[in-house]
């Protein structure tokens, strides 16, 4: 009867202390949101303000203080958007629905997306590997990761840098990496990077746009899906990957069929 009484205070002890880390997660991630929302919020009100007051005499300043309100609005509607994503994903609401699809033109096809803004920073893009690769999965997860994975890379890359996806076959697996030459993460931040609201770099993070938001998105989609994912410093860069199920020959039944004209 003791032993059984000290193995249930061990087992209620380390129930009071998840119960603590749970509580101190939540509190300190309230307070992320209450001062990421808190700049945005104070810009608008500062420059509606002005804008009442009449305090710019000329057209190019009042467009710039309409400008400055746009964005900073835009911005607290990503950073809503995104917190709504991953709520509903580490929820369990959004379970992957898994179709056959080829990872390897979708890489190709995010990646024309951002032509314009690849061009405009000068940045060599391609994707190398498999050509084609089929894979079980969520498409729009699975598209939102790589499109946070992409937008990141820009968003760090220094000068002329350079950007590749590359595809690769692994068993029953397919590797998606993504890399770009420029700074390094410091060691001591790649395993915090996952964390919402982690920023290595504060003021470039706030420059782009940024919510500290994209890599814990990756996280919850690849937990979801059982899949790892991981980022490391390489050669002259950085390099981002995940993985996805490759499609067996029982998906590519399943999706001739849902293809068919009969459905």
């Amino acid at each position: 009867s003791i032993g059984e009484l000290v193995t249930a205070n061990e087992k209620l002890l380390e129930d009071i202390e998840r119960e603590r880390r749970i509580d101190d997660m939540r509190k300190e991630f309230i307070a992320n949101v209450s001062h990421e929302l808190k700049t945005p919020i104070a810009m608008i009100q500062g420059y509606a303000e002005g804008l009442k007051l009449n305090v710019n005499e000329d057209e190019e300043n009042r467009n710039f203080y309409c400008d400055v309100i746009t964005d900073e609005a835009a911005r607290m509607n990503r950073l809503v958007g995104q917190l709504l994503s991953l709520a509903r994903i580490e929820s369990g609401n959004a379970i992957p629905e898994i179709i056959c699809f080829d990872v390897a033109e979708m890489a190709r096809r995010v990646l024309r997306k951002s032509r314009l803004v690849l061009q405009e920073r000068g940045i060599d893009a391609s994707t190398e590997g498999e050509e084609h690769a089929l894979v079980s999965a969520d498409y729009d997860m699975i598209e939102q990761i790589l499109t946070n994975y992409i937008t990141n890379a820009i968003d760090h890359a220094v000068g002329e840098s350079v950007l590749r996806v590359r595809i690769d076959d692994i068993p029953g697996k397919v590797r998606v990496s993504v890399s770009n030459s420029g700074e390094p993460i410091p060691p001591e931040s790649i395993d915090s990077i996952w964390t919402s609201f982690y920023k290595t770099d504060k003021a470039r993070t706030r420059e782009h746009g940024g919510t500290g938001l994209g890599l814990s998105i990756v996280k919850a989609i690849q937990d979801a899906h059982g899949n790892g994912y991981g980022a490391a410093n390489v050669d002259g860069g950085v390099e981002f990957w995940f993985d996805v199920d490759a499609a067996v020959e029982a998906d590519l039944i399943e999706t001739d069929l849902d293809m068919s004209p009969s459905r």
